[in-house]
């Protein structure tokens, strides 16, 4: 018999940790500060469909919803998932996985890539696309200071701009990319 660990289950007991702490789910979302951003810069019209992937508690994508966009939310667990969002529209999976939706026009996604292992990162952002028409990923570059709390990293893959932006155009055309100082912004288009 071979066995084949699940780092999505251990990811999942560690995140569902975490997000019990007060403290975590409470703290300043990126995503939901990244809202404005995207609506300038990305110009979406109401009705156009959005996946908040990596949602966490879904603060950004219950904002989004609030711009008039038709929005799903998927996270690794539900762990922290606000009680307004309609469970028939949020996917319990790694974001590595495929997605069951065939197609959304933007993935939302801030603050979640560097909490991935490396190795995941590029399959979960080739995942996006295939059922994206463009991405919006904003990525830390720096160590975490909330997995301390319970005693584990939670940025697993930080790296420079640079490393980010490389990887990224190999799948995708990279349309916009900023160095935030600390963070980045890209947007790919799957199209």
């Amino acid at each position: 018999m071979i066995h084949v660990a699940d780092g999505a289950a251990q990811e999942r007991a560690k995140y569902s940790e975490i997000w019990s702490i007060e403290e975590y789910r409470t703290a300043s979302s990126p995503g939901e500060q990244n809202v404005d951003r995207f609506m300038t810069v990305m110009e979406p019209k109401p009705g156009e469909t959005l996946i908040d992937i990596g949602c966490g508690a879904g603060r950004a994508g219950l904002a989004f919803a609030g711009h008039g966009l038709d929005v799903w939310w998927a996270d690794l667990t539900g762990a922290a998932l606000d009680p307004r969002i309609d469970k028939f529209r949020f996917l319990e999976q790694p974001m590595w996985n495929r997605f069951v939706k065939p197609k959304w026009d933007y993935g939302f996604c801030c603050d979640v890539l560097e909490h991935l292992p490396t190795e995941y990162t590029m399959l979960a952002v080739q995942r996006m696309l295939e059922s994206t028409k463009a991405a919006w990923l904003q990525i830390s570059f720096r160590p975490d200071e909330f997995g301390k709390i319970i005693g584990e990293r939670l940025h697993l893959t930080v790296q420079s701009f640079e490393w980010w932006l490389v990887r990224l155009a190999t799948l995708g055309r990279v349309t916009d990319a900023r160095d935030l100082c600390g963070a980045g912004l890209f947007v790919v288009r799957s199209e």
